[in-house]
């Protein structure tokens, strides 16, 4: 008798488990449905809600649009494991971390401090559209887009080059005032096979050349250094005369100039650098 009293007893606490369980993953599907966070679901790996603890949203001025940290269930050894074969196996995630000009915008606040993303193990997102980061050491996943993906039209009238049909692109861009005075700098990757095209291009355009640029030009690129080791590029050189005068931007000449534009394309690597800059 005693025996069939343990038994009952291990059924009905195993039957209020499951349904305590089964209440707790429908609640947090109920919640991210009423919120319509469906952002994760749009990198590529098989995050589903009853994966997420929690997520804080974060609405600063300077980011424009939305950033989002999710803190994902990690309760036993191997909970990232699965996510980890995952990233492993996707074209769209890779370990080459971004440029520091976009890695400083992944952070958290707490208690009105910033705390910086921990750099150990992490996974980056190389899709369009948004930055994310996949932190398998803290179980936590990063998701930024602003404003720029939205408004930004992807083409350099001023360079002769369509760069629209790029791998991947990171974007720096701080722009402001009545004048909208600022820096652009921008990294493309491209494809083999678009770079051959590419090269084709710059061939016919007179105002890139094969001729190296000078140190002092090619140092604006701070976060790409590799710039001043490419062995095999074209480069792109014009001042910048921020006015509403047309003849003036056509003509533009050292005294009157506001800034200037500088492009590098990497024939070995099939990479475009582009820097703007107007004060």
């Amino acid at each position: 008798m005693k025996n069939k009293k343990i038994i009952l007893y291990i059924f009905l606490v195993s039957v209020i488990c499951i349904i305590v369980s089964s209440l707790s993953v429908g609640i947090t599907k109920l919640y991210f449905s009423m919120n319509g966070d469906t952002d994760y679901k749009k990198l590529g790996i098989g995050i589903d809600e009853y994966d997420i603890e929690y997520c804080t949203t974060y609405t600063e001025d300077f980011l424009d649009g939305k950033y989002k940290v999710y803190k994902l269930k990690n309760y036993y050894t191997n909970s990232m494991e699965k996510f980890k074969n995952q990233l492993e196996e996707s074209n769209l995630w890779d370990k080459n971390k971004y440029y520091e000009y976009i890695m400083k915008e992944f952070s958290e606040i707490k208690d009105d401090s910033i705390i910086p993303i921990d750099r150990e193990d992490l996974y980056y997102y190389n899709g369009k559209n948004a930055y994310a980061i996949f932190d398998l050491k803290n179980a936590k996943l990063y998701y930024y887009i602003n404003r720029i993906f939205n408004n930004y039209v992807d083409y350099h009238k001023d360079l002769n080059l369509d760069t629209r049909n790029y791998i991947s692109r990171e974007i720096y861009d701080v722009r402001g005032g009545p004048q909208n005075d600022g820096r652009d700098y921008y990294v493309y990757k491209f494809t083999e096979e678009r770079g051959k095209d590419i090269i084709e291009e710059l061939e016919q355009n007179q105002k890139w050349s094969k001729n190296r640029l000078d140190d002092d030009k090619l140092e604006n690129f701070e976060y790409n250094k590799e710039v001043l080791d490419i062995k095999n590029g074209y480069y792109y050189y014009e001042l910048v005369c921020r006015t509403r005068d047309e003849n003036k931007k056509k003509n533009v000449i050292k005294e009157n100039a506001t800034g200037y534009e500088i492009a590098v394309y990497d024939v070995d690597e099939n990479i475009l650098y582009y820097y703007w800059e107007s004060i």
